[in-house]
Protein backbone atom coordinates (compact mmCIF):
# COMPACT_ATOMS: atom_id res chain seq x y z
CA UNK A 1 0.00 0.00 0.00
CA UNK A 2 1.54 3.66 -0.60
CA UNK A 3 2.64 5.85 2.05
CA UNK A 4 -0.01 8.47 2.62
CA UNK A 5 2.66 10.33 3.83
CA UNK A 6 2.20 14.36 4.44
CA UNK A 7 3.84 16.38 1.85
CA UNK A 8 4.71 20.00 0.67
CA UNK A 9 4.02 20.43 -2.83
CA UNK A 10 6.66 22.15 -4.67
CA UNK A 11 4.89 25.72 -5.85
CA UNK A 12 4.23 26.64 -9.51
CA UNK A 13 6.61 29.51 -9.23
CA UNK A 14 9.16 27.16 -8.16
CA UNK A 15 8.69 24.96 -10.81
CA UNK A 16 8.97 27.63 -13.15
CA UNK A 17 11.97 28.60 -12.26
CA UNK A 18 13.65 25.21 -12.44
CA UNK A 19 12.45 24.77 -15.86
CA UNK A 20 13.98 27.76 -16.64
CA UNK A 21 17.27 27.44 -14.93
CA UNK A 22 16.96 23.60 -16.86
CA UNK A 23 17.04 24.72 -20.58
CA UNK A 24 19.59 27.40 -19.79
CA UNK A 25 22.29 25.15 -17.85
CA UNK A 26 21.47 22.09 -19.83
CA UNK A 27 22.63 24.41 -23.03
CA UNK A 28 25.55 25.50 -21.64
CA UNK A 29 26.82 22.08 -20.28
CA UNK A 30 26.40 20.65 -23.55
CA UNK A 31 28.05 23.46 -25.09
CA UNK A 32 31.40 23.33 -22.52
CA UNK A 33 31.98 19.81 -22.88
CA UNK A 34 30.69 18.91 -26.25
CA UNK A 35 32.45 22.04 -27.86
CA UNK A 36 35.68 22.74 -25.36
CA UNK A 37 37.84 23.84 -28.12
CA UNK A 38 35.42 26.15 -29.65
CA UNK A 39 34.59 28.58 -26.65
CA UNK A 40 35.87 31.47 -28.75
CA UNK A 41 32.73 30.78 -31.36
CA UNK A 42 30.46 29.15 -28.81
CA UNK A 43 30.13 30.43 -25.27
CA UNK A 44 29.82 33.54 -23.25
CA UNK A 45 33.99 33.92 -23.21
CA UNK A 46 36.85 32.42 -24.33
CA UNK A 47 38.57 29.51 -22.12
CA UNK A 48 42.17 28.07 -22.50
CA UNK A 49 42.95 25.37 -22.43
CA UNK A 50 40.01 23.49 -23.60
CA UNK A 51 40.29 21.15 -20.24
CA UNK A 52 38.53 23.83 -17.50
CA UNK A 53 35.77 24.29 -20.29
CA UNK A 54 35.02 20.18 -19.96
CA UNK A 55 35.28 20.40 -16.42
CA UNK A 56 32.73 22.94 -16.00
CA UNK A 57 30.27 21.31 -18.64
CA UNK A 58 30.30 18.54 -16.33
CA UNK A 59 29.49 20.88 -13.55
CA UNK A 60 26.69 22.39 -15.56
CA UNK A 61 25.45 18.53 -16.98
CA UNK A 62 25.22 17.24 -13.25
CA UNK A 63 23.33 20.68 -12.30
CA UNK A 64 20.86 19.82 -15.28
CA UNK A 65 20.72 16.18 -14.19
CA UNK A 66 19.41 18.11 -10.43
CA UNK A 67 16.91 20.22 -12.02
CA UNK A 68 15.55 17.29 -14.34
CA UNK A 69 14.68 14.80 -11.57
CA UNK A 70 13.72 17.98 -9.43
CA UNK A 71 10.93 18.27 -12.23
CA UNK A 72 9.71 14.74 -11.58
CA UNK A 73 9.23 15.22 -7.73
CA UNK A 74 5.93 16.64 -6.27
CA UNK A 75 7.25 16.87 -2.57
CA UNK A 76 9.42 19.81 -1.85
CA UNK A 77 11.29 17.57 0.48
CA UNK A 78 12.72 15.27 -2.46
CA UNK A 79 13.74 18.89 -4.13
CA UNK A 80 15.42 21.43 -1.84
CA UNK A 81 18.69 19.50 -1.75
CA UNK A 82 19.45 19.76 -5.09
CA UNK A 83 17.83 23.59 -5.11
CA UNK A 84 20.91 23.99 -2.78
CA UNK A 85 23.17 23.20 -5.64
CA UNK A 86 21.68 26.02 -8.06
CA UNK A 87 21.26 28.28 -5.34
CA UNK A 88 24.85 28.51 -4.50
CA UNK A 89 25.76 28.22 -7.63
CA UNK A 90 24.03 30.78 -9.17
CA UNK A 91 24.64 33.83 -6.89
CA UNK A 92 28.59 32.80 -6.83
CA UNK A 93 29.04 32.70 -10.50
CA UNK A 94 26.81 35.75 -11.06
CA UNK A 95 29.28 37.47 -8.63
CA UNK A 96 32.13 35.84 -10.70
CA UNK A 97 30.71 37.12 -13.61
CA UNK A 98 30.58 40.51 -12.89
CA UNK A 99 34.05 40.87 -11.59
CA UNK A 100 35.28 39.54 -14.62
CA UNK A 101 33.07 41.34 -17.35
CA UNK A 102 36.31 42.58 -19.32
CA UNK A 103 36.59 38.65 -20.15
CA UNK A 104 33.23 37.95 -21.85
CA UNK A 105 32.49 38.63 -25.57
CA UNK A 106 30.20 41.22 -24.96
CA UNK A 107 31.31 43.30 -27.95
CA UNK A 108 32.72 40.32 -30.15
CA UNK A 109 32.40 40.20 -34.16
CA UNK A 110 31.34 36.47 -33.90
CA UNK A 111 27.59 36.85 -33.59
CA UNK A 112 27.50 33.51 -31.71
CA UNK A 113 30.01 34.13 -29.18
CA UNK A 114 28.19 37.52 -28.94
CA UNK A 115 24.73 35.81 -28.20
CA UNK A 116 26.24 33.67 -25.48
CA UNK A 117 27.90 35.93 -23.89
CA UNK A 118 24.70 38.95 -23.62
CA UNK A 119 22.52 35.81 -22.88
CA UNK A 120 24.24 34.95 -20.46
CA UNK A 121 24.93 37.97 -18.55
CA UNK A 122 20.98 38.82 -18.96
CA UNK A 123 19.96 35.16 -17.38
CA UNK A 124 22.31 35.70 -14.78
CA UNK A 125 20.95 38.64 -13.66
CA UNK A 126 17.11 37.73 -13.62
CA UNK A 127 17.75 33.89 -12.36
CA UNK A 128 19.15 34.73 -8.96
CA UNK A 129 16.13 37.74 -7.99
CA UNK A 130 13.82 34.86 -9.72
CA UNK A 131 15.18 32.25 -7.67
CA UNK A 132 14.91 34.10 -4.26
CA UNK A 133 10.86 35.17 -5.21
CA UNK A 134 10.16 31.72 -5.78
CA UNK A 135 11.85 30.45 -2.65
CA UNK A 136 10.11 32.98 -0.56
CA UNK A 137 6.56 31.57 -2.39
CA UNK A 138 7.63 28.07 -1.21
CA UNK A 139 9.14 29.23 2.06
CA UNK A 140 5.19 30.46 2.60
CA UNK A 141 3.93 27.40 1.80
CA UNK A 142 2.51 25.74 5.04
CA UNK A 143 4.71 22.78 5.65
CA UNK A 144 3.10 19.71 7.47
CA UNK A 145 5.39 17.61 9.59
CA UNK A 146 7.13 15.09 7.59
CA UNK A 147 6.89 11.33 8.47
CA UNK A 148 10.40 10.20 9.45
CA UNK A 149 12.06 8.43 6.28
CA UNK A 150 15.24 6.23 6.01
CA UNK A 151 17.23 7.66 7.86
CA UNK A 152 21.25 7.90 6.64
CA UNK A 153 23.98 5.74 8.27
CA UNK A 154 26.31 7.41 10.56
CA UNK A 155 29.04 6.88 8.10
CA UNK A 156 27.07 8.69 5.39
CA UNK A 157 26.61 11.46 7.14
CA UNK A 158 29.96 12.11 8.54
CA UNK A 159 31.49 11.32 4.72
CA UNK A 160 29.11 13.90 3.78
CA UNK A 161 29.98 16.30 6.40
CA UNK A 162 33.80 15.38 5.84
CA UNK A 163 33.61 16.03 1.98
CA UNK A 164 31.41 19.05 2.28
CA UNK A 165 33.53 21.15 4.45
CA UNK A 166 36.89 19.83 2.45
CA UNK A 167 34.91 21.44 -1.26
CA UNK A 168 33.39 24.53 0.39
CA UNK A 169 37.36 25.43 1.68
CA UNK A 170 38.58 24.30 -1.79
CA UNK A 171 35.68 26.26 -3.62
CA UNK A 172 36.15 29.75 -0.74
CA UNK A 173 39.65 29.49 -1.40
CA UNK A 174 39.27 29.29 -5.82
CA UNK A 175 37.04 31.89 -5.51
CA UNK A 176 38.28 34.50 -3.01
CA UNK A 177 42.07 34.10 -3.66
CA UNK A 178 42.08 32.61 -7.43
CA UNK A 179 45.92 32.30 -7.17
CA UNK A 180 45.33 29.80 -4.93
CA UNK A 181 44.93 27.36 -8.01
CA UNK A 182 48.78 26.71 -8.58
CA UNK A 183 48.81 24.95 -5.39
CA UNK A 184 44.88 23.59 -5.42
CA UNK A 185 44.32 22.61 -8.63
CA UNK A 186 45.96 20.33 -11.27
CA UNK A 187 46.00 22.53 -14.18
CA UNK A 188 46.38 26.23 -14.86
CA UNK A 189 43.22 28.33 -14.39
CA UNK A 190 43.00 31.79 -15.02
CA UNK A 191 41.36 34.11 -12.44
CA UNK A 192 37.96 33.58 -14.06
CA UNK A 193 37.37 29.95 -14.27
CA UNK A 194 39.18 29.22 -10.98
CA UNK A 195 36.35 31.55 -9.61
CA UNK A 196 33.93 29.39 -11.60
CA UNK A 197 35.36 25.98 -10.71
CA UNK A 198 35.36 27.50 -7.16
CA UNK A 199 31.55 28.38 -7.32
CA UNK A 200 30.97 24.53 -8.40
CA UNK A 201 32.98 23.26 -4.99
CA UNK A 202 31.19 25.64 -3.06
CA UNK A 203 27.75 24.31 -4.55
CA UNK A 204 27.94 20.91 -4.13
CA UNK A 205 29.92 21.15 -0.84
CA UNK A 206 27.00 23.25 0.54
CA UNK A 207 24.26 20.36 -0.98
CA UNK A 208 26.62 18.12 0.61
CA UNK A 209 26.03 19.74 4.48
CA UNK A 210 21.91 19.98 3.27
CA UNK A 211 22.64 16.70 2.43
CA UNK A 212 22.99 15.39 5.94
CA UNK A 213 21.34 17.77 7.89
CA UNK A 214 17.60 16.49 5.97
CA UNK A 215 19.34 12.58 7.09
CA UNK A 216 16.56 10.74 4.94
CA UNK A 217 17.55 8.91 1.72
CA UNK A 218 14.36 9.99 -0.18
CA UNK A 219 15.36 13.63 0.25
CA UNK A 220 19.08 13.07 -1.05
CA UNK A 221 18.12 11.43 -4.19
CA UNK A 222 18.30 14.31 -6.62
CA UNK A 223 21.43 15.00 -5.35
CA UNK A 224 22.67 11.97 -5.25
CA UNK A 225 22.44 11.53 -8.51
CA UNK A 226 24.00 14.87 -9.23
CA UNK A 227 27.11 14.06 -7.67
CA UNK A 228 27.55 10.79 -9.23
CA UNK A 229 27.35 12.49 -12.94
CA UNK A 230 29.62 15.09 -11.81
CA UNK A 231 32.46 12.43 -11.12
CA UNK A 232 31.61 10.43 -13.70
CA UNK A 233 32.18 13.46 -16.10
CA UNK A 234 34.81 14.62 -14.63
CA UNK A 235 36.55 11.43 -15.12
CA UNK A 236 35.92 11.67 -18.87
CA UNK A 237 37.20 14.88 -18.95
CA UNK A 238 40.42 13.78 -17.55
CA UNK A 239 40.71 10.78 -20.10
CA UNK A 240 39.70 13.29 -22.71
CA UNK A 241 42.23 15.87 -22.06
CA UNK A 242 44.84 13.39 -19.71
CA UNK A 243 46.67 15.62 -17.39
CA UNK A 244 51.01 15.71 -17.50
CA UNK A 245 51.31 14.56 -14.25
CA UNK A 246 48.90 12.72 -12.61
CA UNK A 247 50.66 12.36 -9.65
CA UNK A 248 51.04 15.69 -7.91
CA UNK A 249 49.46 16.54 -4.78
CA UNK A 250 46.24 18.85 -6.74
CA UNK A 251 45.68 15.75 -8.87
CA UNK A 252 45.55 13.21 -6.10
CA UNK A 253 43.23 15.86 -4.24
CA UNK A 254 41.05 16.19 -7.46
CA UNK A 255 40.79 12.37 -7.77
CA UNK A 256 40.48 12.03 -4.03
CA UNK A 257 37.20 14.56 -4.53
CA UNK A 258 35.93 12.68 -7.15
CA UNK A 259 36.18 9.13 -5.59
CA UNK A 260 34.16 10.30 -2.85
CA UNK A 261 31.72 11.84 -4.74
CA UNK A 262 31.25 9.18 -6.86
CA UNK A 263 30.74 6.94 -3.73
CA UNK A 264 27.92 9.09 -2.01
CA UNK A 265 26.38 9.51 -5.45
CA UNK A 266 26.50 5.79 -5.41
CA UNK A 267 25.26 4.62 -1.68
CA UNK A 268 22.90 7.47 -1.56
CA UNK A 269 20.71 6.91 -4.59
CA UNK A 270 21.03 3.08 -3.59
CA UNK A 271 19.82 4.06 -0.47
CA UNK A 272 16.78 6.31 -1.75
CA UNK A 273 15.98 3.16 -4.38
CA UNK A 274 15.87 1.11 -1.10
CA UNK A 275 13.79 3.32 0.74
CA UNK A 276 10.96 3.92 -2.00
CA UNK A 277 10.25 0.02 -1.92
CA UNK A 278 9.51 -0.11 1.75
CA UNK A 279 6.08 -0.30 3.47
Amino acid sequence: MPSLAPVTPTTRSVRLFMWAAFIFVAAAGLSLFLLSEQTSHFFAWTIKPPIPAAFLGGGYLAVTTALGLGLREADWASVRVGVWVVATGLVSILIASLLHLDKFHLHSPIWTAKAWAWSWLVLYVALVPGLMAALWAQWCQPAPTPRPGAALPLGLRLGQWLLGGLMVAMGAALFVVPASAEQLWPWSLTPLTARMVGSFYLAIGVSLFAAARENDYARIRVASFAYLVFALLELVTVLRYPLVDGWTRPALLLAAVLLALFLLGLIGIRGSFKARTMP
